[in-house]
């Protein structure tokens, strides 16, 4: 039996899988989402913590012990904790990807071009707030007590997964795996190792860093907090839009997969060799038998949780599943255009300083138009970074596999497949991240040794065929239209 935990944006959630790999029991609970002010995006990691502990403890009744068990973790990847070396505890809230309070810092290094291509030579990445080290200045800047004891070694730097597993085995473990390591800007995804030269760029002085393994290494051993009868090994650690990838098996050039959650992220599998180019990510897909595999990655800050917004701050829904149901009532947005740019733009124009906007209001639109168009803009995304991957990056993406809460919307997964007129696929199995976790457990486990004996594991898909002459492709060139006239001004 196995473990896995997923720990999301907005919630933890919790699996049990038996041997093969069938899904026992899943337990999940939300977290709160804290925004002090405009742009600060924080989450509580003692709560995330104790959400972990009350979840597990849902599912332990089910737990046999006479099978072989392990713990995989799968995890939101640039949110990151500062936690006291002795008792673990946070010193402050987990600063979230979402949050901007870096936007200065990275403002006055691209000041300096050798700098900013440095950077993305050595990280893939683009020089943004969305990435953990401007955000860690800033919080040190502001935080003298902090600053003191990241310098001394009495206070620690990690993302979730390293919180979690140094929480988890008592103090002992402190890890990282390759995917998180390479989402903090101080990384280098070629030599894999933490790059003196790039903290250096963001003068920061930490005593210490997490140790970086594969995800299919062992990470340490938990009785997690005493609730489980024995203590089991932790493997499997891999970020979630990475561990997507992954279970999609999406292992030849080409190959994509888009994950639809709070944010949107794609990759597209580009092979073993590290490839940087302007104005797009690459990314680290993980590391195997120490041979790497990366991806260029699209980042949009604002996808599920623009439904979310809708629900909060609008409230023009009860219920984000509302939505599926009147993008299937309403055939257009009534020329409503709703530019999402709550936080900035992000791939493939990265616009940090971004407003969002609601566009083409007439008497006759209402709250169904703005809803129609909130979910269009989600897909308008996907197409706007998918076509510049083809036109400025020169690679074709194709078998495009599709995870996340939106798959739930049949009529917005096939809207999505005419603006692309590409066949997509969706997994009968959703939890897709807590998937390839688990599939990563069992290599470091020892149960397979190799990518070709998870083959056998691969999901079973429901696929989604473009229609021919859909209209729907006119409804993206209008938004297209409006982004290029408001945001890209030439």
């Amino acid at each position: 039996m196995y473990i896995s935990l997923d720990q999301s944006t907005s919630s933890t959630t919790v699996f049990l899988y038996n041997n093969k790999l069938k899904l026992l029991q899943k337990a999940s609970k939300l977290h709160k989402q804290i925004q002090k002010k405009s742009g600060f995006v924080e989450h509580d990691a003692n709560e995330i913590y104790n959400n972990v502990l009350n979840l597990v403890k849902k599912i332990s009744k089910k737990i046999k012990y006479k099978q072989k068990l392990f713990l995989s973790i799968t995890n939101q990847r640039e949110t990151f904790v500062i936690f006291d070396t002795k008792s673990g505890k946070p010193l402050h809230n987990a600063i979230v990807w979402q949050c901007r309070r870096g936007q200065k810092i990275c403002d006055k290094i691209n000041k300096s071009k050798k700098n900013v291509n440095f950077i993305k030579s050595k990280t893939g990445l683009t020089l943004d707030t969305y990435f953990p080290a401007s955000k860690l200045i800033h919080l040190m800047q502001e935080k003298r007590s902090i600053r003191n004891k990241l310098k001394n070694g009495t206070a620690l730097f990690g993302t979730i997964d390293t919180y979690l597993i140094y929480r988890l085995t008592n103090q002992k473990s402190y890890f990282t795996d390759f995917t998180n390591a390479s989402r903090t800007l101080f990384f280098n995804i070629n030599s894999l190792k933490w790059s003196k030269q790039l903290q250096k760029i963001f003068k920061l002085n930490l005593k210490k860093l997490p140790e970086v393994k594969e995800s299919s290494s062992i990470f340490g051993y938990t009785d997690i907090n005493g609730i489980l009868k024995k203590p089991i090994a932790i493997t499997g650690i891999i970020g979630d839009s990475q561990s997507s990838i992954f279970a999609n098996q999406c292992f030849n050039i080409g190959n994509s997969k888009i994950t639809i959650g709070t944010g949107s992220s794609i990759l597209t599998n580009i092979g073993s060799k590290f490839i940087h180019k302007k104005n797009i990510i690459t990314t680290l897909s993980f590391v195997f038998k120490s041979k790497p595999f990366y991806s260029y990655e699209c980042l949009i800050n604002y996808a599920g949780a623009t439904v979310t917004w809708l629900k909060d701050n609008l409230k023009i829904i009860n219920k984000v599943e509302e939505t599926n149901k009147v993008f299937k009532e309403v055939e257009n947005s009534n020329g409503v255009i709703v530019i999402p740019a709550f936080v900035g733009l992000s791939s493939p124009h990265w616009l940090p300083d971004s407003k969002a906007m609601i566009y083409g209001l007439t008497p006759s639109a209402n709250k169904k138009h703005i809803i129609r168009a909130s979910l269009e803009s989600i897909a308008f995304q996907i197409k706007d970074y998918l076509d510049d991957l083809e036109k400025n990056k020169k690679i074709r993406y194709n078998d495009i596999f599709i995870d996340g809460g939106m798959t739930s919307n049949k009529d917005f997964i096939q809207f999505l497949a005419n603006i692309l007129q590409r066949k997509i696929f969706i997994a009968n199995f959703q939890d897709m991240s807590s998937y390839g976790s688990v599939i990563m457990g069992l290599l470091g486990m020892n149960i397979f040794s190799s990518l070709k004996d998870i083959k056998k594991f691969k999901q079973k898909y429901i696929s989604y065929s473009p229609i021919k002459d859909s209209r729907d492709i006119n409804f993206y060139y209008e938004w297209k239209n409006v982004l290029l006239k408001h945001y890209i001004k030439k």
